[in-house]
């Protein structure tokens, strides 16, 4: 087996664990691939090496002893917007991860991680990095882009997609990308900016979780007319602005937005005479905007501006044999990235790729041949080579069916038993399951370890 070289570009790895078996586990596995990282055991610590390091990726801990995992993830997102924050949880704290990803970080691991998953997570976010930085840029190619046709591929779904882009790209109505985390929204808004009348001019996106407030109030309008100084809203001119997640701007944000999507000007933050701005807006998101909507984090002035043409883009696993296209397309770039010789993805392993779920949508495709060509030399990609998840489990229920066979399950575990013996047998469970590391299986159980020592100390005592 061979290693990936360690990377040539500046860009540093922030690891933050506070657990020290584990934190040292996952550096030395980065470190074998050929990506050190600096270590962190808190948020205070890891605040203070942010600062003095810079990194471009963290891995970042979400159950830190002395600071919330999202409030220092916000903290670096606001000091440096590029930044790809790769969040890590405990399998019974999925919510807090999804949660992260739509505030903006990049990806997220559950706990216990499988060294490949670990490495594919970071070398994507730190190529991805080293493509493009900063919240608010002309939106590049990055190295995993496929031409726009072998993007699309040519299933059902993905035909009927391309043809509402063709009807929508033209117009200069608003056009608000719907999607699952990893699907390609951003791809779909280069395709219309590229079908559209403005071409020619940039493409600029914005993600509205990536900053506070006031600086994404900055971002987005500028402090002057100078156009060395202007926000993103007058680089836009002439062309494309793109939101990501509208709904996390404040309030008097949206409001301010909405006065200039009325008046079709916009003005500086610092004051001075409106500026005329000529845009298309295009918006993406996961969660619909009527939802959010209805839960107060969208006002309706907005929602009625932005939610005008729907695009939604389906989830990888519909797209059936686009499945074998694109991880060929990926693959052979990731492999010219990397100096390896991969030219082609094994029949065994295009027949797993295709029953998984992908609930991590192209990154996690990415995420896999990324892995894959990291550790081995190629030149074809073998089941062998794929996650033990993908190649030990069941890929062909659906998610319904794979809910209700888990449902059947726990009746048929449970049946006759107490809640009380319910609770003992799940922690105890998670205990064998971390080697009998009680800190871990509380890590897990989203509980504290005292918790379950006390608990323990019940269950064990003799009876009189």
């Amino acid at each position: 087996m061979t290693t990936a070289p360690q990377p040539t570009f500046p860009i540093k790895l922030l690891l933050v664990e506070d657990t020290p078996s584990l934190q040292m586990l996952y550096h030395a596995v980065l470190k074998k691939a050929g990506y050190p990282a600096i270590c962190a055991s808190n948020g205070a610590e890891a605040l203070a090496k942010f600062d003095e390091y810079r990194p471009g990726v963290v891995l970042l801990d979400l159950m830190l002893p002395d600071m919330d995992g999202m409030t220092i993830m916000r903290k670096m997102m606001a000091q440096q917007p590029g930044t790809r924050v790769i969040v890590i949880t405990a399998n019974g704290s999925i919510d807090k991860a999804l949660d992260a990803t739509r505030k903006g970080a990049h990806d997220f691991l559950v706990k216990p991680l499988g060294d490949m998953r670990l490495v594919g997570a970071v070398a994507n976010a730190l190529s991805e990095y080293r493509a493009q930085t900063g919240a608010a840029k002309a939106l590049q190619h990055t190295p995993y882009d496929l031409p726009l046709a072998d993007f699309m591929g040519g299933s059902d779904a993905m035909r009927q997609l391309q043809n509402k882009i063709s009807a929508v790209a033209k117009s200069m109505a608003p056009v608000f990308i719907l999607g699952e985390r990893g699907t390609g929204k951003k791809t779909i808004a280069r395709m219309v900016h590229k079908q559209s009348a403005r071409a020619e001019k940039s493409i600029v996106s914005v993600n509205c979780s990536a900053l506070e407030s006031a600086a994404l109030e900055e971002e987005l309008f500028g402090t002057s007319s100078q156009p060395d100084t202007a926000g993103a809203i007058q680089r836009a001119n002439g062309g494309t602005l793109l939101l990501e997640n509208p709904q996390d701007m404040s309030p008097d944000l949206q409001a301010r937005l909405v006065a200039t999507l009325q008046t079709g000007s916009r003005i500086p933050t610092a004051g001075g005479a409106p500026v005329p701005v000529d845009m298309r807006l295009i918006c993406c998101a996961r969660a619909h905007p009527n939802t959010e909507m209805r839960a107060g984090r969208l006002s309706e002035d907005l929602y009625y501006r932005l939610f005008v043409i729907p695009l939604s883009v389906p989830p990888l696993r519909q797209r059936g044999d686009d499945i074998t296209r694109l991880a060929q397309g990926f693959l052979s770039r990731i492999a010219k990235q990397e100096g390896k010789t991969f030219t082609s993805v094994s029949d065994d392993a295009a027949r797993i790729m295709r029953k998984h779920q992908w609930h991590g949508n192209l990154r996690e495709l990415i995420n896999v041949l990324r892995h894959a060509v990291v550790l081995y030399p190629g030149p074809e990609l073998v089941s062998a080579m794929l996650p033990e998840d993908m190649t030990n489990s069941p890929q062909t229920f659906d998610g319904a069916a794979q809910r209700n066979t888990e449902i059947v399950g726990l009746e048929a575990a449970t049946k006759g038993l107490t809640m009380a013996e319910i609770e003992q047998r799940a922690v105890m469970a998670a205990i064998e399951r971390h080697g009998g590391s009680i800190p871990q299986a509380a890590r897990e159980l989203d509980i504290a370890p005292s918790t379950i020592y006390r608990k323990r100390d019940v269950w064990t005592k003799p009876e009189s």
